[in-house]
């Protein structure tokens, strides 16, 4: 879950700070921030306290980050659903050949 990742970064901790701070474990904590495992409802409660969001920026709520889903065209509302059906392995790819595409089709250029 890179959303785990992303809020813990966010809020200024290492990993091993987290895992201090929360009592889980630093391999269980890197599991769940790589996508290998999931946290329970519990840890993602505890998380969300000690990084200082909500609950719904963890599990990935694009709406939690002010982003408004119901302004998506057809195309991006698919990219998205694709996107979520990768493993982390095919998001990372997925992600890096839209930063290409971008870069080489930016509308701003």
């Amino acid at each position: 879950m890179t959303a785990i990742k992303d809020a813990r970064a966010k809020s200024g901790f290492t990993q091993r700070q987290a895992s201090e701070i929360s009592g889980i474990p630093l391999g269980t904590l890197r599991r769940w921030e790589q996508g290998i495992n999931e946290p329970d409802i519990d840890s993602i409660i505890l998380l969300a306290d000690i990084y200082g969001v909500s609950t719904d920026v963890l599990l990935g709520n694009p709406i939690a980050d002010g982003f408004d889903s119901t302004k998506l065209c057809d195309d991006e509302r698919e990219l998205i659903n694709l996107y979520r059906s990768c493993t982390t392995q095919g998001r990372e790819y997925l992600l890096g050949v839209a930063r290409v595409t971008a870069g080489i089709f930016s509308a701003g250029e």
